[in-house]
């Protein structure tokens, strides 16, 4: 049996992974990444599209009548036109649960480096503060523990629910808030907060979620940071609060645009402000494991077409 041909329109984003499983399924031709004008060209002829970040819109999609099947490698499809899908009779896949863990992770290491400012301990210690302490330790800037305090989670799919699993193992309370969670529930978690991990997903109900009024239902003590989408956040106003001192500190794993453009100078300058570059979702072991997911998604799929 010949194998279908696949199309990977950004294998790039993935970085430096093995590929290989997914050749196991299908004939593979990988781009590093594609302009929307390369889109209709690079996917003639092809039965199945991988995409991580390339829009695939019904302007596009009704002109490839060949395409059976769409993998998207990212947990999100949001990227991808899912009614038009539908109608055309194209399959949509995901790559699952593959980043619970390093999101995690990277979520905790963001906190933590709100919490205890380990930055300024390091600069402490190379730029020769350290050496000329008539004491044998620098306990300024002063930190607090987390044990004894809240944690709210909004977005408690598997990933919230990992971040909420190790906060517990701090002894902090946790308050988790789902899509079924009623405005005052959410705003009782908001004003209760001492820690604030978004974890959900982008929609138009969640677009902006954290804005300023929600802002102000915040403890100047406490710190967020957003895993989830760069949407969320009602960028401006969180710059204000900050600026202002009604938030001790927040870090942003995402922003609305990706890459940012030149407003990212502006937000560099901004205090208390922890920016990274998407990077809670890509340990090496967590991309792998999206790879095998989208392997098991092809075979699934063209198993189906006998």
């Amino acid at each position: 049996m010949t194998k279908p041909r696949a199309v990977f329109l950004d294998a790039l984003s993935l970085g430096p992974v093995d590929l290989s499983p997914l050749e196991q399924h299908a004939e593979l031709v990988c781009w590093p990444s594609t302009g929307k004008e390369q889109r209709l060209e690079r996917l003639q002829g092809a039965e199945i599209a991988i995409t991580n970040k390339i829009k695939l819109d019904r302007e596009l999609l009704q002109h490839l009548p060949p395409l059976r099947l769409i993998c998207a490698a990212s947990t999100g499809t949001d990227q991808i036109d899912s009614e038009a899908c539908r109608e055309l009779g194209i399959a949509v896949r995901n790559a699952g649960r593959y980043s619970t863990a390093s999101v995690v992770q990277v979520t905790w290491a963001l906190i933590l480096e709100l919490v205890c400012d380990l930055t300024t301990r390091r600069r402490q210690v190379r730029d020769g503060a350290w050496q000329r302490s008539p004491v044998f330790a620098l306990v300024e800037p002063e930190f607090e523990e987390l044990a004894g305090r809240t944690l709210t989670v909004v977005g408690a799919g598997t990933i919230g629910r990992g971040v909420a699993a190790v906060a517990e193992a701090f002894g902090m309370a946790v308050l988790l808030i789902t899509s079924r969670s009623s405005a005052a529930e959410l705003e009782a978690a908001l004003r209760q907060a001492d820690v604030i991990s978004l974890h959900a997903p982008l929609t138009p109900a969640t677009r902006g979620l954290i804005n300023a009024e929600r802002l102000g239902w915040l403890k100047p003590s406490a710190v967020l940071v957003n895993l989830g989408r760069g949407g969320l956040i009602d960028l401006p106003a969180l710059v204000e609060a900050l600026q202002r001192g009604a938030l001790a500190g927040a870090a942003l794993d995402v922003l609305d645009q990706e890459p940012p453009g030149a407003e990212l100078d502006a937000l560099k300058t901004v205090p208390n402000l922890i920016l990274t570059p998407h990077i809670g979702w890509a340990s090496r072991q967590a991309r792998q494991r999206l790879v095998a997911a989208l392997a098991e998604a092809l075979e699934s799929e063209i198993g189906s077409w006998g």
